[in-house]
């Protein structure tokens, strides 16, 4: 892999630049069912029930509120992301490693540009990132949905066939690699994060991220 072909770097965020074992989703995961039951005034059983029926219909919860009963996502993306970060910690490994790639990185998220920055800055990483897309700059449309990619590189400048996108979802880099980007699975235990298809459109795998951005880069960690 010759890293100087590209000149953009799009990361996902939650479980992608921080390790799944954070379990920071898990925080986020409780705090959308308190909405849900909250909302509409459901029993726990019935919220979770709802939460995921949604999710799975619509890609996330949030849209299936959005759709279903008009909420305003900028509340919902408030509330739910009030969550604990003490379990990220200052990763300077990561940090150098994204220090050695060349060309721009972008975070690209479901989540909100406040969540996002917040954990860039636990992280110590937030210097290297030229700017967060996050859901609301896709105007609410979730990923896979190809629309919100098509957003992403007008929004950034982006040439999708110099860029390169990592996720911890491949249903995610589906739309990336249908546009031109090269990409990279970033493996988790996540259940929910595993391939549903052939992922014949995963160029590289990366079991560990700051590992996997040392070695494309041919630099070995001097830690």
């Amino acid at each position: 892999m010759k890293i100087a072909e590209f000149d953009c770097w799009v990361f996902d965020l939650d479980n992608t630049l921080y390790p799944a074992s954070c379990r920071l989703f898990d925080q986020v995961d409780r705090r959308i069912g308190e909405y849900v039951q909250q909302l509409l005034n459901l029993d726990p059983v019935a919220a979770r029930a709802l939460q995921k029926q949604y999710f799975r219909d619509h890609r996330t919860t949030l849209n299936g509120l959005m759709l279903n009963h008009k909420i305003k996502p900028e509340d919902f993306l408030e509330f739910v992301h009030k969550i604990d970060l003490s379990p990220v910690a200052e990763d300077r490994r990561l940090d150098a490693a994204l220090a050695r790639l060349p060309g721009r990185k972008v975070i690209y998220t479901n989540g909100s540009t406040r969540h996002a920055e917040n954990v860039m800055g636990k992280l110590g990483v937030a210097r290297h990132f030229d700017g967060v897309f996050d859901i609301a700059e896709a105007g609410y449309v979730p990923k896979p949905e190809i629309s919100a990619y098509r957003a992403l590189i007008e929004r950034h400048g982006i040439d999708p066939r110099r860029a390169i996108m990592l996720d911890d979802m491949p249903r995610n880099l589906a739309p990336a690699a249908e546009l031109g980007m090269k990409t990279v699975w970033v493996k988790t235990d996540v259940e929910w994060a595993q391939p549903e298809q052939e992922i014949d459109f995963i160029n590289y795998t990366a079991e560990n991220l700051a590992d996997w951005l040392h070695d494309i880069s041919g630099e070995q960690d001097q830690a």
